[in-house]
């Protein structure tokens, strides 16, 4: 087997929680979000295993930590203070993380216009802004590009064109060799893990697709956003490979897995997965060896 050139562990779709009291917070589509707390959210996402899952994940060896967004449900400051502890805690172990916003961190209008995400996690921003491109300590690029916005209503993303063209340069620029690409929205709509229904895709997600398709290079593309695990090969741009890592602190009621991410290892070949599950003990599943089952 090829010696890996980088590492790269893949968290994700965090939902930190809290319970919102003040009538005055819930004049907008926190309403909904904060009912969705009371009855979902806070049986099924364990805030409570963030210093051990911690732990877990400084004890791999790999010193890399990618987040991909959704740190909170609401966006509300208390649930950003408790994203910020637990970034602080992969950066006290000696991890660097690399980070983005999902949707439920400008789950208002409100908290966009304020910068609420920048204000706890700008130290961790591209001065740049989005989309902007890092590089892993081997020399493999790592994109990162904006996919999320506010709604009324909805949970659904947006790429503009010009974004998508910005996106477009950078792979361009890149030096020869595989590139990790890195949204919270995924690109394709459905796979034989998930299923994604119109108000929780991607708007205009072909301009994505295309841009990193027509590149001829070699791609992952990592995204959250579904909760579920998949792995799959482009069916149109055979150089695009697409990843959604399951939520990290995830518990969903009758399931024996109590959390989950990814972890990615690139060579000079390309890209191997593992998946990483918490039922008893942590267990490492290899997505290429695994049937595909039907959504």
């Amino acid at each position: 087997m090829t010696a890996s050139i980088d590492s790269l562990i893949h968290l994700t779709d965090l939902h930190f929680w809290q319970v919102v009291g003040n009538p005055l917070l819930l004049l907008n589509k926190r309403f909904l979000g904060n009912a969705n707390v009371i009855y979902r959210r806070r049986h099924e996402f364990h805030m409570e295993n963030s210093i051990a899952y911690t732990d877990h994940v400084a004890s791999l060896g790999i010193n890399n930590v990618l987040i991909g967004g959704d740190f909170t449900s609401t966006a509300t400051p208390r649930e950003f203070q408790r994203g910020k502890a637990f970034v602080d805690g992969l950066v006290d172990k000696g991890l660097q993380v690399d980070l983005m916003p999902g949707n439920h961190d400008v789950y208002t209008f409100e908290s966009l216009r304020t910068g609420r995400f920048s204000a706890y996690f700008g130290a961790f921003e591209s001065p740049e802004g989005y989309p902007c491109r890092k590089t892993l300590p081997g020399g493999t690029p790592l994109l990162l590009v904006p996919t999320v916005c506010p709604n009324y209503l909805s949970s659904a993303g947006n790429i503009s064109e010009e974004e998508a063209e910005q996106t477009r340069a950078l792979l361009d620029a890149c030096p020869a060799g595989p590139v990790i690409v890195a949204g919270h929205y995924p690109i394709l709509h459905r796979t034989q893990h998930y299923s994604s229904g119109k108000s929780r895709q991607l708007r205009h997600a072909a301009r994505l697709r295309a841009a990193l398709g027509e590149s001829g290079r070699q791609i992952l593309y990592v995204a959250g956003h579904v909760h579920r695990f998949s792995y799959t090969e482009d069916s149109y741009y055979p150089n695009v490979h697409h990843l959604t890592s399951n939520a990290f602190f995830l518990q969903r009621p009758g399931e024996a897995v109590r959390g989950a991410f990814s972890v990615i290892h690139i060579d000079a070949a390309g890209f191997r997965v593992e998946w990483h599950e918490k039922r008893d003990h942590w267990e490492i599943l290899h997505p290429e060896c695994l049937p595909e089952p039907s959504v």
